[in-house]
């Protein structure tokens, strides 16, 4: 039978820019919550793991930061933003303004002033954001994440949401057939946002949980 374990080595491979204690925090994170999914085959494992990588910058990065530089970087992203110099000046009051007004009154957010922007921002190895995704989150996985919304970049309670939101949109269903697209459009939706990147990680993943 495949070793389908997440373990510290497995995870050092999968991105080797990790130091040894935070490789064995993620793995020993993603390990603890590998049943909640049934993540039982080594496709299944290759898919969530990719996906995962992607979402959270190889694991390096579980909270979204809005530390943007260039305004005409911020202009773009973004469609409350409103023109360059909106930009500058929203760089210049720092992160927590930025993000209070791009989130604003989306994802069941109030409005720029309610600080939700910020409070629900996201986090977490599927990048969790919006007051209603974290209310959804709750719901599935029993953690008080409307209330403590820093418990979905921790690590553990970050693979616990990540592994609940994979059972609960049934995503094994694609990842058995090897539908990367399938995968993708359930976690980003139909834009498809990193497709070629989580191909790169899908293929590093395959190295380490090889077929069947």
């Amino acid at each position: 039978m495949s070793d389908v374990r997440i373990t510290q080595d497995k995870i050092a491979k999968l991105n080797k820019w990790l130091k040894p204690d935070r490789a064995k925090e993620i793995a020993d994170a993603l390990e603890s919550s590998r049943q909640i999914a049934s993540l039982n085959t080594p496709r299944r494992v290759r898919h969530y793991v990719a996906q995962l990588a992607h979402e959270s910058g190889g694991f390096l990065r579980l909270v979204e930061s809005f530390r943007y530089q260039d305004p005409a970087r911020l202009d773009d992203l973004f469609r409350a933003v409103r023109g360059r110099d909106d930009a500058a000046a929203l760089i210049r009051k720092g992160p927590e303004a930025i993000a209070n007004r791009v989130y604003a009154n989306r994802l069941g957010n109030g409005d720029e002033a309610s600080g939700d922007g910020w409070k629900y921002r996201g986090r977490g190895f599927i990048q969790l954001t919006g007051k209603d995704n974290y209310a959804r989150a709750e719901r599935y996985s029993n953690l008080p994440l409307v209330q403590e919304p820093g418990l979905a970049a921790r690590p553990k309670e970050a693979a616990m949401i990540a592994a609940h939101f994979w059972r609960w949109n049934n995503i094994n269903d694609e990842a058995d057939e090897g539908d990367l697209v399938g995968v993708t459009e359930k976690i980003n939706g139909p834009a498809l946002a990193g497709f070629e990147d989580r191909k790169l990680w899908l293929g590093r993943a395959f190295k380490i949980w090889p077929n069947p």
